[in-house]
């Protein structure tokens, strides 16, 4: 009953996080240079997936491509060969497409970290933390950075413009929720995102930006560098375009989550932040919850 119950509940979380496939292709090009193309692809209700092009091979790197059609619809359009699929984590709203992908496209790379791999489907090669790979002749640097699940792995673009795919550790002025981690352990892994050059665009797992800044501003409401990003995110998504990628220099500044792991925030104060996140809207307090039932009756999902 109880197993039942929690599969009721994986599929509530998925629903929210989805809440429909939207109808329409609509990709976002970002301002990139001659090693690479990235294209941002909107999905489900606030997932993002991407594309990284390697114009020169004419082949392709998708990272969480949840919308298996859209990424094939993308690649048959642009007329590249899809090659490999990175996959930060586990959780079906990053994870989905993967088996069709798989199915359409045989010999498709599909990479997960070791500690999620089991959980995700499809993979084919399982990396660690340090393990470099070279997918379409672009270079990836695998960074562990567990606590959303224990298996999360960011991907670091290598290049002179580096970009960061870092899922759901790390948001536009936010993190994501310590569903199979501790305090510290995320604080780990953002102190390990904060040492890459400042100069890293990152490209996170979600439109989750305004919300962020919003929560950040009830932090501090008289700061006025928060101030303007809120309103600058607020405009771009009046416009309905993305407000990804920020950098990691623009994230040390008003990232509260990023910083207080930079300054050594005790994991007591950094539980309390993050749970001030957690509940800081109604349907984020009604996830909370059903996420402390979860825990409560079996605990061993909730820890590292």
């Amino acid at each position: 009953g109880i197993g039942l119950l929690f599969g009721a509940m994986d599929s509530i979380f998925a629903w929210v996080q989805g809440l429909g496939k939207s109808a329409n292709l609509e990709v976002f090009d970002v301002e990139g240079n001659k090693e690479h193309l990235i294209k941002i692809v909107p999905a489900l209700s606030d997932n993002y997936m991407y594309l990284v092009i390697n114009p020169k091979s004419k082949e392709a790197v998708a990272v969480d491509p949840v919308e298996s059609g859209k990424i094939l619809q993308l690649c048959s359009s642009m007329e590249v060969k899809l090659v490999a699929v990175l996959t930060t984590h586990y959780h079906s709203d990053h994870s989905g497409g993967n088996a069709q992908l798989a199915a359409e496209l045989p010999g498709l790379e599909i990479v997960a970290g070791e500690m999620d791999a089991d959980r995700t489907p499809a993979v084919t090669r399982r990396v660690r933390d340090g393990e470099s790979c070279c997918f379409a002749g672009l270079r990836f640097q695998c960074l562990t950075t567990p606590c959303h699940t224990r298996g999360h792995i960011s991907f670091l673009l290598e290049g002179e413009a580096p970009g960061l795919f870092c899922g759901d550790t790390l948001f536009v002025a936010g993190c994501g929720r310590f569903m199979e981690g501790s305090p510290a352990v995320m604080k780990s892994s953002l102190l390990k995102l904060s040492q890459l050059p400042p100069t890293t665009r990152i490209f996170c797992g979600h439109e989750y930006t305004v919300g962020n800044l919003e929560y950040a501003m009830s932090l501090q409401p008289r700061n006025s560098l928060l101030q303007r990003r809120l309103a600058e995110a607020k405009e771009k998504r009046e416009r309905k375009v993305p407000t990804v990628p920020s950098t990691l220099a623009e994230e040390l500044e008003h990232n509260p989550f990023l910083r207080a792991s930079c300054e050594n925030l005790s994991d007591e104060e950094m539980g309390k932040l993050r749970r001030g996140k957690d509940t800081f809207t109604t349907m984020g307090s009604l996830i909370t919850l059903a996420l402390d039932v979860k825990g409560y009756f079996n605990p061993e999902e909730t820890s590292v």
